[in-house]
């Protein structure tokens, strides 16, 4: 071991027990084991198994608040898959959008929230219901790496692909990780539009609608995922949203190839 210059002598400064410890085990060739953490981070990209019993209240609860705040239409309830894993991909106008998009689905289901919010006051929140980080702004390979254990899991994974709420009502653009997370998974996408959520707090029960889209299987044109795979399989789903909204809504996906939906109207809870 090198010592550093301007140490005191030996006799009035006694070498720490730790550094004897590793001198001896040096000397007889041991190695020495590194102390053991007190206690274990937490791996925020694991999200938290929330009992059953308990999502199942907070969602009877959260759907009681959404009767009463809002006049809401739910249509295309029959497209979203009763098993296995899938993604649901959905606009995103209001706080609102959040707890309300999976309100109608039985099983749990697992978010991507941005990072900030893991270490505000209502980071516990968050962490309860079942999401995981992603830092915006930027290609976090964690949060994707993530999202694809989730499905793997046979679970249900939410995003919303423009990454944040839409300040101008209007569809924004998709960001790419939706793309990439669903040709590697290779599970269905339900598009989801929401639109009136915008006025949840601002109007006494104003009109929502929200509609489920029926299942996209992506998949790549070759034999390896290309970038252009990805940026196409994220514009059709975001086409998709565009075409299930009235034109004001559609933003840069303005004007999509009509569809014809055949979905079940359901007004109300």
């Amino acid at each position: 071991m090198t010592q550093q210059s301007g140490a005191t002598p030996a006799s009035d400064n006694p070498e720490p027990e730790q550094s004897q410890q590793a001198r001896a085990a040096e000397q007889s060739h041991k190695p020495v084991k590194p102390a053991k953490s007190s206690k274990s981070a937490k791996n925020l990209y694991e999200p938290y198994d929330t009992p059953t019993w308990f999502y199942q209240a907070v969602r009877a609860v959260v759907r009681f608040i959404i009767f009463l705040k809002l006049r809401l239409r739910v249509i295309g309830l029959e497209n979203v898959p009763k098993e296995g894993a899938f993604i649901i991909a959905s606009n995103h106008l209001s706080w609102m959008d959040v707890p309300l998009v999976p309100s109608f689905i039985k099983r749990k289901v697992v978010y991507m929230a941005k990072e900030e919010l893991f270490y505000s006051k209502v980071g516990w929140i968050v962490r309860l219901m079942g999401a995981f980080p992603v830092k915006r702004g930027e290609a976090d390979r964690q949060s994707l790496r993530a999202a694809d254990t989730q499905l793997k899991a046979g679970k249900i994974f939410m995003i919303f692909p423009e990454g944040t709420r839409s300040k101008i009502h209007q569809l924004g653009q998709g960001h790419v990780g939706l793309g990439m997370i669903a040709l590697r998974a290779g599970v269905p996408v339900i598009p989801v539009a929401v639109w009136g959520s915008e006025y949840a707090f601002k109007k006494l029960r104003p009109p929502v609608t929200i509609t489920y889209g029926k299942p996209l299987l992506l998949a790549p044109r070759g034999k390896k995922i290309t970038r252009e795979d990805i940026e196409e399989a994220t514009r059709e789903v975001m086409r998709h949203i565009a075409a299930m909204m009235p034109p004001e809504y559609r933003g840069i996906y303005g004007d999509p190839p009509a569809q014809s939906s055949g979905e079940n109207v359901q007004d109300g809870l």
